[in-house]
């Protein structure tokens, strides 16, 4: 596989803003993910006094739906899929003083438009394109064009995660990036140098400046969703190597 980034290396995203009726105030989701690859997605409101965190998701890339009800009301609709998280009283107010007021609920992700998101120095991400497994994406940055296929298994209908855990391993995003790399070792071992793993606990992301290259790892993720003996081979290959987390 291609070398991670290094230890210093981190990737910081953020969502289109949506700005407030009188343009006061505006609201994005700040997406941060790191080279051990943990990550986090964070609701902000930026103001002419500064900025307020508001709910945060321990993932990369998490879409919620803003409204606002006026400069000093806004509700965050998030996807009811993910864990609950923490909400108290400091990221329930915003704006100098504290005066707005954040409403916080949990909707079906269906419900959520995807955002649409900017890397830092001002690459524009596309729509990302559905998958039978995954999604995958478009960078544009500095006249260049980069992909990033991602899957998050713990999500999905029928996941694998408690099958995983049940023999030991992690069962997120380090188990599927070990049977990732099992199945590109198996089935399509010319894309290997091609293709980045950056994993976190729930998911993970596969970056190529080779579109086709991620189109294969989407075709093996699911062929082996759909095949047992596939996926179990890929482990095995994984483990037989020390990538299998």
């Amino acid at each position: 596989m291609a070398n991670p980034p290094s230890a210093d290396q981190w990737t910081l995203e953020s969502s289109q803003p949506v700005v407030s009726p009188s343009s006061e105030y505006n609201v994005v989701v700040s997406s941060q993910t790191y080279a051990s690859g943990e990550a986090q997605s964070q609701a902000v409101v930026s103001g002419s006094r500064g900025g307020s965190g508001l709910i945060a998701f321990p993932a990369a890339r998490v879409s919620m739906r803003f409204e606002w009800r006026g400069d000093d009301e806004l509700l965050v609709s998030y996807p009811d899929d993910l864990p609950p998280p923490r909400i108290d009283a400091t990221n329930t107010r915003y704006g100098f003083g504290g005066r707005g007021r954040v409403t916080y609920q949990a909707v079906p992700r269906s419900e959520i438009p995807e955002l649409r998101w900017a890397h830092e120095g001002g690459g524009e991400v596309s729509e990302p394109e559905s998958l039978e497994r995954g999604s995958l994406v478009a960078i544009e940055q500095n006249g260049e064009t980069v992909y990033s296929y991602s899957y998050y298994d713990v999500h999905e209908p029928d996941s694998s995660a408690i099958a995983l855990q049940v023999r030991g391993f992690q069962g997120g995003g380090p188990s599927w990036a070990g049977i990732i790399y099992g199945l590109v070792t198996l089935r399509a071992p010319t894309i290997a140098s091609e293709i980045q793993l950056n994993d976190e606990a729930n998911g993970l992301s596969v970056e190529s400046d080779n579109r086709a290259a991620l189109i294969r790892v989407a075709e093996l993720v699911a062929a082996a969703k759909r095949d047992p003996s596939l996926l179990d081979a890929a482990i095995q290959r994984a483990q037989a190597d020390g990538e299998m987390e």
